[in-house]
């Protein structure tokens, strides 16, 4: 799981490496263009296009990205390429390493457009974006010459031109992933040192096509040396997940396995909470039971004959003991808007084992006065913090007065209520955040648009369950499932050769090959 980083931490690295090494910047600036000319010259040397007046078009900016820029035309031109350089602010005086490689570009001749009405017509193999970079900040307008540079970007995009971005698109905020309705929609993004949180989080994401990452000289160790141990940004991709758990002992029993109860499943809503227990099964939880309204039993019976029943008590009645000792509990699936749910989730709040809290039961939560100590109590009592899923809507009611920043910066409205709350927050949607009581992020990169079905959410919260049932770390497995999750996903959507059919049964059905590859 790799570091990702905002802007400002770019720049702190940028200068500690200069004067741990004695080597000018101008050279980490020839490093990362150099790697985006080496992988322009692939795709242009993949066409034979005589029919396009350039190989490469740039769009530079007044900052270090467009700097990027420049050094790059300048070696792609060195190597025999058609280049030119569209310079959005021509009349603009550069400083540093930028001044350096724009007039570099063109002592050594390189063509240079400055009247945007040239560009019209013109058709080039690649376009590259290096207008803004992490300098784009999304509280300030784009500057008119900027708006009118990502015009020509996109225009000449409709025009056949393969869009690559320099460092992160031009007009989404490094930090939060926020975007500009003029962004760029670039078709691949060649990042420098590490990933930008505007790259992987949503909706940069959406705008950033293919990221491939150019370390520029900067190991893990001098990055984490720099940037200490505070909390961290961590990406969830492939190879993310591990596989702790998935080679067992020939002799293993299910009693080393933990056991799962889940608590929903309201008469008519029997189905989430089958979902959620099947997906518990799945990922191996050793016992999986059930705790539901009398009235859901016998279709949950039928459809889940392995799993241990119960009913939830009458109104007024006892807890019931009358199934194993759980060491995860998951309320909330399916639940409906009875006064029981309430009830049971102040109880198991106050319990020592792992807590899951999804969808109905988040609801409740949310009409609850005493929520936000009740759950802060779990790290006074020694307890592991509970773990809450909600999609936006549900975050809205479990936080009201944070509609804004979870607008402006998805991350950080996650990372607000992990905080307040001391719990772990699943912030669910494209490109899901995971936000830890100590100020650590994750962002998740699997799935696809299938898992936008009712019932997908179930079929989470069951493998967050199960696979906490047989973890001593609450958050490994939340960070776990949730990629594992999406992988499965990605798997069906394979299968079936669509994302539009995929179903949670579906994404159930692929846990097995998602756990084992």
């Amino acid at each position: 799981m790799t570091r990702l980083l905002t802007r400002e931490q770019q720049k702190t690295l940028d200068g500690r490496f200069c004067t741990l090494t004695g080597l000018p910047s101008v050279l980490l600036m020839e490093q990362a263009a150099s790697g985006m000319s080496g992988m322009i010259a692939e795709i242009v040397n993949a066409f034979d296009d005589e029919r396009v007046a350039y190989d490469a078009v740039y769009f530079t900016g007044a900052g270090n990205n467009g700097g990027d820029g420049w050094a790059s035309a300048r070696q792609l031109m060195a190597s025999g390429y058609r280049v030119a350089v569209f310079d959005v602010y021509p009349d603009r005086e550069l400083s540093g390493d930028a001044a350096i490689n724009r007039e570099a570009y063109r002592r050594l001749g390189g063509e240079v457009i400055t009247d945007p009405a040239l560009l019209p017509g013109k058709k080039a193999r690649v376009v590259i974006d290096a207008v803004y970079g992490t300098g784009f900040e999304a509280k300030r307008p784009l500057a008119g010459p900027a708006k009118e540079a990502l015009g020509a970007i996109s225009a000449m995009k409709e025009n056949g031109a393969l869009v690559i971005a320099c460092d992160i698109p031009s007009g989404v905020d490094a930090n939060t992933g926020c975007a500009a309705e003029e962004a760029v929609a670039a078709d691949i993004t060649c990042t420098f040192g590490r990933r930008k949180i505007g790259n992987v989080t949503h909706p940069g994401c959406m705008m950033a096509g293919e990221v491939i990452v150019y370390p520029i000289s900067m190991t893990d160790r001098f990055i984490d040396d720099v940037l200490g141990e505070g909390p961290r940004v961590r990406v969830l991709e492939e190879g993310a997940d591990g596989c702790a758990g998935c080679d067992r002992a020939k002799d293993g029993h299910k009693g080393q396995f933990g056991r799962v109860l889940l608590i929903g499943g309201a008469e008519g809503m029997a189905g989430a909470l089958i979902l959620a227990a099947r997906a518990s099964e799945k990922t191996g939880a050793g016992y999986t039971m059930v705790r539901a309204p009398e009235a859901s039993l016998p279709v949950i019976a039928s459809a889940i004959p392995s799993a241990l029943l119960s009913a939830v008590p009458e109104e007024g009645g006892e807890v019931k003991k009358d199934l194993p000792k759980p060491s995860v509990i998951a309320i909330g699936t399916g639940a409906g808007k009875d006064p029981w749910v309430k009830k049971a989730i102040s109880h198991v709040l106050q319990l020592s084992v792992s807590v899951i809290i999804d969808a109905e039961g988040l609801n409740a939560l949310a009409g609850m006065p005493e929520a936000y100590d009740l759950l802060r109590s779990r790290s006074r009592n020694g307890f592991p913090p509970a773990v809450l899923t909600p999609h936006p809507g549900e975050f809205l009611r479990l936080a009201p007065e944070r509609a804004q920043l979870l607008r402006e910066n998805r991350l950080e409205a996650a990372r607000t209520l992990a905080e307040e709350t001391q719990s772990i927050i699943v912030l669910k949607g494209m490109a899901t955040v995971i936000a830890m009581p100590d100020g650590d992020a994750y962002i998740n990169t699997s799935g696809n648009v299938g898992l936008a079905k009712g019932g997908s959410g179930d079929v989470l919260t069951g493998m967050i369950a199960g696979l906490a049932a047989q973890s001593d770390s609450i958050g490994g497995a939340v960070t776990r499932a949730v990629y594992l999750h999406g992988l499965a996903a990605d798997i069906a959507a394979e299968k079936l050769s669509s994302e539009t059919v995929v179903t949670p049964e579906d994404v159930i059905d692929a846990l097995g090959e998602a756990i084992s590859g």
